[in-house]
């Protein structure tokens, strides 16, 4: 289970919530484990709802629009209490016909049951909340994929309830990670990290950067993740994260890539350098830094630690080690079902405006907080590289979510 119950509780209890509200298809997936495809497609039309009580003793339910029944069907959430809402889709039920499967079972439930069947996505909502006891109670809804016609369906439907805006209350109880959270993060690290190398191998002199891009899409396609970006360039490109083009990678010229990737929801970003041909000294000169500044910054890694004492010491340690010049307005950031999550950078602080974070963005790190950690160098005219990688936060250092072992990639 992706959730961390007591975490939630607990923050449910310091905050005075009764439930929590899912409505993002991150916070979805986060309470009931599935992976939609219509609230994404559809992001502003279709709306899907999972609530968590704070009582032990109310189970948590699934509001389920008509284009997910099948999916959630065949994905069999932990989640047991299912609704649903408007029109019925095509089906013919001969007489005498029975469900053979759970699947089956779950998608002619959420079919044939009227009665957690409401008018609208706000009235079946309303309805999961009454059948709670929570219409009057105080409840945080992740607000941010939720249209204004429906959001005053649920104030209709509940007039009575204190309904708060909370979308960060979810970031909050997301911070720290749960072992089926960090094995979901592994697995799109994987996929990110296989489709790299795939990429860094089709490095070639004379190969386009599309080209080299296009293998890194396929790869992921191959393994069953979603692409969502692949920055790669090459010679004086190298110095940014500028988008692959026609353009030929030739001999002695430096590559970089930055690469993000999502498997079930859940995040994956990396990103190395390399060389077609020998290394110059002054290319090895600034790998060397690259790699002295990444390191020293990882070795203040640990619960307890801010995330602007890793950045300055990224900067300072990349500095010290040959490359005095160099800037960069953060270290890295947190990730799970949001590429970047809460802390959002790690780096100097700066005030966070809400109501369930900390008030400056520079708070201590808790174990169980998963975050990459990067380093990009380069000169203007000569390219550049970088290292990231993503480790899990713990009381004494850190963990890799996934091996990742990072060199200046020479072709």
């Amino acid at each position: 289970m992706y959730l961390n119950a007591e975490r939630a509780r607990g923050l449910m209890a310091d905050f005075g919530f009764d439930a929590i509200i899912a409505s993002t298809p991150e916070n979805v997936t986060y309470l009931a484990g599935t992976v939609g495809w219509s609230n994404k497609v559809y992001a502003y039309s279709v709306h899907m709802f999972a609530v968590f009580a704070r009582d032990e003793g109310a189970a948590p339910a699934l509001i389920v629009p008509g284009q997910e029944v099948t999916y959630v069907s065949a994905q069999q959430s932990w989640i047991k209490d299912l609704y649903t809402f408007g029109g019925k889709s095509a089906l013919i039920q001969p007489p005498g016909s029975e469900a053979q499967t759970p699947e089956e079972e779950t998608y002619l439930g959420l079919y044939n049951d009227d009665h957690k069947r409401g008018k609208n996505p706000g009235e079946a909502l309303a309805l999961a909340l009454k059948n709670r006891g929570l219409a009057k109670a105080r409840l945080a809804l992740d607000q941010e994929r939720v249209m204004p016609n429906v959001r005053a369906q649920i104030e209709a439907a509940l007039p009575d309830a204190e309904i708060v805006d909370a979308a960060d209350f979810f970031r909050l109880i997301r911070m720290v990670k749960t072992p089926d959270e960090i094995a979901a993060l592994a697995a799109a690290a994987e996929v990110n990290e296989k489709s790299g190398i795939a990429a860094s191998n089709a490095v070639a002199e004379g190969a386009t950067e599309r080209e080299v891009a296009s293998v890194f899409a396929a790869e992921v396609g191959r393994m069953g993740g979603k692409w969502q970006w692949f920055h790669f360039c090459s010679g004086r490109r190298a110095t940014g994260i500028f988008p692959p083009t026609d353009k030929k990678i030739a001999k002695g010229e430096m590559w970089k890539f930055d690469a993000g990737v999502v498997l079930n929801n859940y995040q994956g970003d990396t990103g190395w350098g390399g060389v077609l041909g020998e290394p110059t000294k002054a290319q090895l000169d600034l790998w060397k830094a690259t790699e002295e500044g990444f390191e020293a910054a990882m070795s203040k890694v640990k619960a307890g630690v801010l995330g602007s004492t890793i950045h300055r010491t990224l900067l300072e340690s990349t500095r010290a080690a040959g490359l005095p010049e160099h800037n960069g307005n953060f270290a890295g950031h947190a990730i799970g079902l949001e590429q970047r999550e809460v802390p959002y950078v790690l780096a100097e602080p700066a005030p966070q405006g809400s109501p369930f974070l900390p008030d400056s963005s520079d708070f201590p790190l808790e174990a169980g907080t998963t975050i990459c950690v990067e380093n990009p160098c380069q000169i203007f005219g000569m390219g550049g590289t970088q290292i990231e990688k993503t480790v899990v936060v713990t009381e004494t250092g850190y963990e890799p979510v996934y091996p990742q072992e990072r060199k200046l990639w020479v072709v």
